[in-house]
């Protein structure tokens, strides 16, 4: 805490005519000091004074600056002429040089500018002449030698401004605050859509509170010189700076001023910011030494630099490197996002630290947990987006750009205007996604190409795959280098050019490319896909819906990516085979033990963990398999392994679209699905890794079923709830055809998507559900738990 505050606390509170009165009382001596043998009535002062700085006006109250820091700038007029600026201080204050600095620079910026400038702390008077800064005196005939100022002060030349606004900048003054807020809230401006756009970082009026802003908080405030956010695409690094500068925008501890990481190096951007904010032109050189004034001194919050998407390599980089060796004081901090922070941390030889890296703490940010999707179901709550029962097991839901393509698309749509409608999503995310992505970037055609071009090399690449890489295309969308196409490494450095893709080298040693805007690759890679399916499908139907099964099996939502290409293939051809579907039927789901094997675990924290089974024991080790740690006992415990899952996911998702054969209704192709799908003996789910485990019955050897309780979270669940929602005249055929299968989990699903119909509150068939729940499909499901297999 500076010395200014400690003295303000000492002292009790004033009140404004006290202030006033002691004000009154300090300039009187002050003045009678100065200007002896000038009467007191011809000495006008003004407490209250406007200072023009570029493009900012800048108000200074002297009883405000008296009661909460003890020093006041008062302007004195003599005969209607400004005369001098007077900075006051308490006696217990020390004058100092800067107290000097900072009168002249107020002095400097007024018009016609005063030719004195005095400074007293009430046992210490100091007068200056503002012309060339040596000390003045009036001697005995103050009244002449002002009188003689004043009439040459029209031709005095102006005081060099550069030199009075660096002054007016320094931290003894609260000007540069204001000024650095303002700046950034220009360039959070210029970085927020309008509701309804997808084309920048931010939607105006969203942002979901992140529990990694606080802890990045709290390490600014600790004194970490770099705080580095890293973190994929789109994954909400850039909305934790923005949050940042929002909380911290009234702050008495810290100034945020947020730049790009992209463009000119850190001095050079701050040159360019102040020629523009306060028309003062500066070097690089000038921001550096600035930057180093600031960093030092009891007064003022911390100047902290808020730098967004820093890549290796750029001059931002190096000058954030050259600013770490600087070693400057704790009144700057510095914190930045960055896609992965280990290449800002770690020398070339990627063994040593860089000077930033012995001075970071670095932060992760990755999908929302439990508590921060539930602020953030609060937040599109507001904004009538609401989520079924159930959501809050959807791992896929926790990805922030998701909840932004689903808030876009639902601001953008006319309906939504209607105060009195709602948008109410699923519980599971669906083709609405892809819907939504294909309209928010329809009209970027050169994205969409390029993102094509690199979708298509993605689905061609059957190459093998680091356990490290496996695992990270499984939780995003990542491309090899070593697999694109000459057309397509010139769609990279395009896209690259426009900051619309990523390249770097994996854990795992393989170069990739990684998209950086997912909605949009979203869609073009279902696309592609949906074009490779009509090549095969025109050669043998069959080994295509196989081949897009397997292929989409470790593809992040690749359920989407392939109920989103058959429904492609649709569109373009103008139908499909319903070979295609006995294809994908064909991969049944399995569900196998281990072992002995050799595992590679996805942390918590993104880090690969690599286990070795063997029978009931299982150790830490590397990547190789050599033990590194304690023996783990398993105990009664059996990890499992879920294979073959996606083609059945597929289908599940391509079963929430009605389809019947051309002319026969009894022939739904989406209730045949279900009928097949929906007797898979273990959820058809992605694991939730985010806080919140799905609920199972354990059904023996007849597998595993959800809690009733928690909604039809599955596709399929809620594919088979919209079958029995909407009218179709063999429905009771069907629950019939379900019923006699006698199988657990077909009659478990069955009974969550009956509820979940009931819940809808459909007049024309509140009681055909109640009849076919409680008189049909409950008995069948009570009788076959009691089986001689049941149990639970």
């Amino acid at each position: 805490m500076s010395s200014t505050k400690q003295n303000q606390k000492a002292q009790p509170a004033s009140s404004p005519v006290r202030t006033e009165a002691e004000l009154e009382s300090r300039l009187g001596a002050a003045l009678s000091t100065a200007f002896p043998n000038i009467p007191r009535e011809q000495l006008v002062e003004q407490r209250r004074f406007t200072v023009r700085l570029g493009h900012e006006t800048h108000e200074f109250d002297s009883a405000a600056q008296w009661e909460k820091s003890g020093r006041a700038d008062v302007i004195i007029f003599h005969d209607g002429r400004p005369l001098a600026v007077v900075e006051l201080k308490r006696e217990d204050l020390e004058l100092t040089h800067a107290d000097y600095e900072q009168a002249q620079s107020y002095a400097n910026q007024l018009t016609p500018r005063p030719p004195l400038v005095v400074v007293t702390n009430g046992c210490d008077t100091r007068i200056y002449d503002a012309n060339t800064g040596q000390f003045w005196s009036g001697e005995q005939d103050a009244a002449n030698a002002v009188s003689c100022l004043l009439a040459n002060a029209a031709k005095l030349a102006a005081a060099d401004m550069r030199w009075a606004t660096e002054a007016l900048m320094g931290r003894e003054t609260g000007v540069w605050v204001p000024i650095v807020r303002s700046a950034t809230a220009r360039l959070l401006a210029e970085m927020t859509d309008p509701p309804g756009q997808s084309d920048r970082a931010f939607a105006k009026l969203l942002l979901f509170t992140r529990l990694s802003t606080l802890t990045a908080i709290k390490s600014v405030l600790v004194g970490t010189t770099f705080t580095i956010v890293e973190g994929a695409a789109q994954s909400g690094k850039s909305s934790c700076l923005r949050e940042f500068a929002l909380r911290t925008r009234e702050s008495e501890d810290l100034a945020v001023l947020m730049l790009r990481g992209s463009g000119p190096g850190l001095f050079q951007s701050l040159a360019n910011l102040f020629a523009i904010e306060l028309e003062w032109n500066l070097t690089a050189n000038d921001a550096r030494q600035w930057l180093r004034r600031m960093s030092t001194g009891p007064a003022g919050p911390a100047l902290l630099l808020a730098i967004d998407d820093v890549e290796p390599g750029t001059p931002m980089a190096a000058d954030l490197e050259e600013l770490a060796n600087l070693r400057t004081g704790n009144k700057l901090n510095v914190i930045l996002t960055t896609d992965r922070a280990e290449r800002l941390v770690k020398a070339t030889n990627c063994r040593t630290q860089t000077a930033v890296g012995d001075r970071a703490k670095i932060i992760e940010v990755g999908p929302l947990k439990l508590e921060e999707f539930q602020g953030a179901q609060r937040t599109l709550a507001n904004h009538e987006v609401h989520f079924q029962q159930g959501a809050e097991y959807a791992d896929d839901y926790r990805a922030p750009w998701v909840l932004r393509t689903i808030y876009d698309d639902a601001a953008r749509n006319p309906r939504h205007q209607d105060p009195k409608s709602a948008l109410l999503l699923p519980p599971t995310l669906g083709l609405e996604l892809v819907d939504a992505a294909r309209q928010n970037y329809a009209n970027q055609a050169d994205l969409l190409r390029g993102y094509r071009v690199l979708a298509r090399c993605a689905l061609a690449d059957e190459g093998a795959h680091s356990a490290e890489l496996a695992l990270a295309a499984a939780n995003g969308f990542v491309v090899r280098q070593d697999a694109l196409s000459d057309e397509a490494r010139n769609a990279v450095a395009e896209l690259r050019s426009k900051g619309a893709v990523r390249t770097y080298r994996h854990a795992g040693g393989e170069d990739i490319v990684v998209p950086t805007i997912p909605a949009a690759f979203l869609s073009e890679l279902a696309d592609a896909a949906g074009d490779e399916l009509v090549r095969r499908a025109a050669v043998d139907p069959q080994e295509a819906g196989t081949w897009l099964g397997y292929r989409l099996d470790a593809v992040y939502l690749g359920d989407l990516i392939g109920a989103q290409a058959i429904r492609s293939m649709a569109e373009k051809t103008g139908g499909f085979s319903s070979v295609i579907i006995d294809g994908l039927l064909a991969i049944e789901p399995m569900e196998e033990p281990i072992e002995n094997a050799l595992l590679a675990i996805q942390g918590s924290d993104g880090r690969l963990i690599h286990l070795n089974l063997k029978g009931e024991k299982a150790w830490l080790s590397n990547r190789h398999g050599y033990v590194i740690g304690e023996t783990i006992d398993l105990g009664e415990e059996r990890l499992g392994m879920l294979g073959n899952t996606a083609a059945w996911m597929i289908l599940g998702q391509l079963a929430r679209l009605p389809i019947a054969r051309v002319g026969d209704d009894s022939q739904r192709m989406d209730a045949m699905i279900l009928l097949n799908i929906g007797q898979c003996p273990f959820p058809l789910l992605r694991a939730n890794e985010e806080g919140l485990s799905h609920l199972v019955h354990d059904l023996g050897d007849r597998g595993r079923v959800l809690c009733h309780d928690q909604g039809p979270i599955e596709a399929a669940t809620q594919a088979m709830a919209d079958l029995l929602s909407r009218p179709w005249k063999h429905v009771d055929e069907w629950v019939e055809a379900a019923i006699e299968t006698g199988s657990l989990p077909l009659l478990h699903r069955l009974t969550i998507a009956l509820r979940t119909v009931q819940l809808r509150n459909i007049p024309e068939l509140s009681e055909w559900v109640e009849v076919t729940l409680e008189k049909r499909v409950l008995p069948a499901l009570t009788a076959a738990t009691q089986g001689p297999a049941g149990g639970e």
